[in-house]
């Protein structure tokens, strides 16, 4: 961190309290990268070889050959596509199309790397993921009172010079507002059921690393509702996809978002830059109070979050080590402490893994 003058210092104060005054706790959102929560080793999945079983029932279950494969593509584009094992292009085909195509890019002088990758049986060496879904996925109408805000704006004659054609205008002074309620249609998606999901080695054999678990599967309450009956891919697709994101947090790093405010009882100052989300200036600040020996357990934690914001999770590591050290009791200090803690970790977990950073995926230092 670099060292500032005090008088540096003292017009930053001011210049902060002129333009953050009156502003209220914002909240800061923080990414991170989480290690998987029950296996440590993931490269001998064939993500091409995930086999599922789909019995839906109900009036949107629709064919069980299409919902499995609806299933099979939201894991695999969380496992590759949205995380962080995505190390070439997938090209799906069967055996012998497979072998003719990856002659032809073998035999070109290349700078893109290509490896043949196999959803068949006899593929030796790979784990399977084998999933089983138990649904009953239905739509029904419903009436229900739907509030509405209705507005009449009069007209009245509008003052023109002599000789022009008399026109009107809005009256908004006179307009009247009036708060009333409809009953209308709406179809509520009711799914219940659970999604099973587990290893299952090459050839029957073991496989390297066991996992199984299952997960219920209910409608969430922001798509429970729709003002028409929905498509079943999209009714199916809303119910499955907090379990797949279960069984990705369970077997690979994943992406997780939080939100941070910043705590009281420091530096003002500090508090003002951060939910100005100046984190820069945050380090800046807090590295001249522990100069002087003025920053307390609170501006430690303060940098803690403004070093998560940017990303630097072993920085943030050292200033909640601090604010813990100031004040033992501190629950937010030990909770930061876990954040970063478990954000390392799942950075390890990336490289150790061998995997390569996506385009849109950004690993933090």
């Amino acid at each position: 961190m670099k060292n500032v003058s005090s008088s540096w210092l003292y017009g930053l104060s001011a210049g902060v309290a002129l333009f953050a005054a009156g502003c209220a706790t914002e909240k800061i959102t923080v990414d991170y990268v989480m290690p998987a929560r029950a296996v440590t080793d993931v490269s001998k999945v064939n993500v091409a070889a995930i086999k599922v079983n789909a019995n839906v029932t109900g009036n949107l279950a629709g064919d069980n050959k299409l919902n499995a494969a609806l299933v099979k593509q939201l894991l695999a584009m969380r496992l590759y596509k949205e995380g962080y094992y995505q190390v070439a292009d997938d090209i799906w085909a069967d055996r012998n199309v497979a072998n003719e195509l990856y002659k032809q890019i073998t035999s070109k002088a290349s700078g893109h790397s290509y490896s043949g990758f196999s959803a068949d049986e006899d593929n030796r060496g790979k784990v399977v993921i084998d999933i089983t879904l138990d649904l009953v996925l239905d739509a029904k109408p419903v009436k229900k009172e739907m509030p509405f805000t209705l507005t009449t704006v009069p007209y009245k004659e509008k003052q023109v010079k002599k000789g022009e054609i008399p026109v009107s205008e809005p009256d908004m002074k006179a307009a009247v507002v009036e708060n009333v309620k409809q009953e209308v249609t709406i179809y509520e998606v009711v799914a219940k059921g659970t999604l099973k999901a587990k290893f299952v080695g090459a050839n029957g054999e073991e496989a390297p690393q066991e996992y199984e678990n299952t997960f219920a599967v209910t409608m969430p309450e922001a798509d429970r509702f729709d003002s028409a009956q929905p498509s079943q891919l999209k009714a199916l697709a809303a119910a499955v996809t907090p379990a797949v994101n279960g069984i990705v947090a369970d077997i690979s790093p994943y992406k997780e978002s939080r939100e941070l405010v910043a705590i009281d009882g420091g530096d003002e100052r500090v508090v003002y830059l951060l939910n100005a989300k100046a984190f820069s200036e945050v380090e800046v600040v807090v590295t001249k109070l522990d100069m002087i020996g003025k920053a307390n357990f609170a501006d430690f934690e303060n940098l803690g979050i403004a070093q998560e914001a940017m990303g630097d999770f072993s920085g943030a590591k050292d200033a909640y080590a601090k604010a813990c050290k100031l004040n033992p009791e501190s629950q937010s200090a030990k909770d930061g402490m876990k954040r970063v803690q478990d954000a390392l970790s799942g950075k390890k977990a990336i490289k150790s893994s061998g995997a390569k950073e996506n385009k849109d995926t950004k690993f933090s230092k």
